[in-house]
């Protein structure tokens, strides 16, 4: 008679099988880049980030030319490091005047990294820029 092996068993088996992924140091802001739009009433976001084990929150908070408050997004639980996502200016832009991108990584409460982006309001194309400031 054939020999069957407990589920349980198996299952426990294929689990110790599993090599487990371990943070050799908390994550970290890579690469932050702010490309606004042509018509700059939305910005392009690109954020890239070190190896994580443990999924890490993304927030991005964009200020306008007086500090106010002119966009914001907050990931919860991203999955892979690199993040592009556009943001949309909740009021009339400013061509021209500076704004302020600040992003935080963080995971529970604690604050792991972040990055503040200062760059005029005008558009540049990805493709032929260098320097996104």
């Amino acid at each position: 008679m054939t020999e069957f092996k407990d589920p349980k068993e198996i299952y426990r088996e294929a689990l110790e099988r599993i090599p487990l992924t371990v943070e050799e140091h908390l994550p970290l802001i890579e690469r932050a880049e702010a490309w606004p739009y042509p018509e700059l009433d939305r910005l392009w976001v690109r954020v890239e980030t070190s190896a994580f084990a443990a999924y890490p929150n993304l927030g991005c908070t964009l200020l306008g030319p007086e500090g106010e408050v002119v966009s914001s997004m907050f990931m919860v639980e991203i999955r892979n490091p690199y993040q592009s996502l556009t943001m949309h200016l909740r009021r009339p832009p400013f061509a021209g005047k500076p704004y302020r991108l600040e992003i935080v990584l963080s995971r529970d409460d604690q604050v792991l990294d972040q990055r503040a982006l200062d760059f005029d309001l005008v558009y540049r194309d990805p493709g032929e820029t260098k320097d996104p400031k």
